[in-house]
């Protein structure tokens, strides 16, 4: 699984967009009761939160050529904590791969298939995500490309029949009707949600050419993440009510199915389905990946296949163990709000220790 590659701004750029979303475009709601009306603006400055972090570690790779960050703290601490950290690593992509699974699974059961069993829907997706990832990292960054642009047009398709005739300006205005403690928490949490982009960035650092040089293919991907998905929970408030978006699930879906086109077409839930599709697909294929490559850290790229083939059969079988929306969402929450900006924050700072440790050797032994 050793790949000598460089990603190009563009992949760089869908990769960051697509991986950002994830299980956030489920679980915003947890935020509605603390930001209510302003639930769009803590998305919004939420996500761009994570981009000091995204800098900071692009700022790593820059003075580590060709490592990611598992590397390097394997480099520094030895091999058995640096085992420690990677299967810890691999857990949390575990866990974000199980949740999101589930919770689009349950979208298809309830909207679009109710009577196809669950295991099948799930079997299904996973084996999609395995056959994109097989191909390499520059195979899979282009399908990105494809799937990003696909779910983009599709909803920007949907909701600009909702303007002006269903857009609502007295649900959302006023837009600070909230607590500044509870906006607070929510754009925290947003902040943690979106945080699930670092664990990509860790990865790919080594496969962006002179990462310090092009943060902006990484920001940019994470501001145009931050306004897309912003826009689309003020459109959902705007048509749904911020009382109605808060109490039911898959608000996008459930928003377009009131559109009406003409006097004959009814109902584009297909099509903002279609999105939430791509965002799965996506998303499951980015979690294997990265889990993939820290088994064959682990494993010093021993059969990658079968590595590949048991770390998916043991995201399928733990999705096929927990089964349920409500605790694939309440999973998706701890980990947004405990896990995955804590873990990403303490790889920063291991790596950072190590780099400053290394400079100081360098500049003794020059001295």
């Amino acid at each position: 699984m050793l790949e000598n590659i460089k990603l190009t701004r563009e992949q760089t750029f869908f990769l960051i967009f697509i991986c950002a979303l994830g299980n956030i475009v489920y679980t915003h709601t947890w935020i509605d009761d603390e930001a209510d009306r302003a639930a769009w603006v803590a998305a919004l400055a939420g996500i761009l939160l994570v981009t000091p972090f995204a800098v900071w570690m692009l700022y790593l790779g820059e003075n580590y050529p060709e490592k990611n960050l598992l590397d390097i703290v394997e480099d520094g601490l030895g091999k058995f904590p640096g085992g420690i950290v990677s299967c810890v690593y691999i857990l949390i992509n575990v866990a974000v791969a199980v949740a999101i699974l589930n919770l689009f699974t349950e979208l298809i059961k309830s909207v679009f298939l109710p009577k196809t069993p669950v295991g099948v829907i799930m079997l299904i997706l996973v084996l999609v995500a395995v056959s994109i990832i097989s191909s390499g990292l520059k195979a899979f960054s282009r399908t990105a490309e494809l799937l990003t642009g696909l779910g983009l047009a599709n909803f920007f398709f949907s909701f600009v029949f909702s303007v002006p005739k269903y857009f609502h300006t007295e649900y959302i205005f006023p837009v600070f009707d909230t607590s500044w403690l509870g906006f607070i928490k929510g754009t925290l949490f947003m902040t943690g949600a979106a945080s699930e982009c670092l664990l990509l960035i860790m990865i790919i650092v080594r496969f962006i050419p002179d990462p310090g040089k092009h943060c902006l293919w990484v920001v940019t991907g994470l501001v145009f993440c931050a306004v897309v998905f912003s826009a689309a929970i003020l459109v959902i408030m705007a048509m749904l009510s911020p009382e109605l978006a808060k109490r039911i699930a898959f608000g996008g879906v459930n928003a377009a199915r009131i559109i009406q086109v003409g006097e004959f077409i009814r109902g584009l839930e297909v099509f903002i389905f279609i999105t939430y599709q791509f965002i799965a697909i996506g998303k499951i294929s980015v979690c294997l990946y990265c889990g993939w490559t820290a088994v064959q850290k682990i494993l010093h790229n021993i059969k990658p296949w079968l590595s590949l083939a048991a770390l998916s059969s043991v995201v399928l079988a733990l999705s096929f163990w927990l089964n349920s929306y409500n605790k694939a969402y309440q999973l998706a929450v701890v980990l947004g709000t405990y896990i995955l900006l804590p873990f990403s924050i303490l790889m920063l700072l291991i790596c950072t220790i190590l780099l400053i440790v290394k400079k100081k050797k360098s500049d003794a032994m020059d001295s």
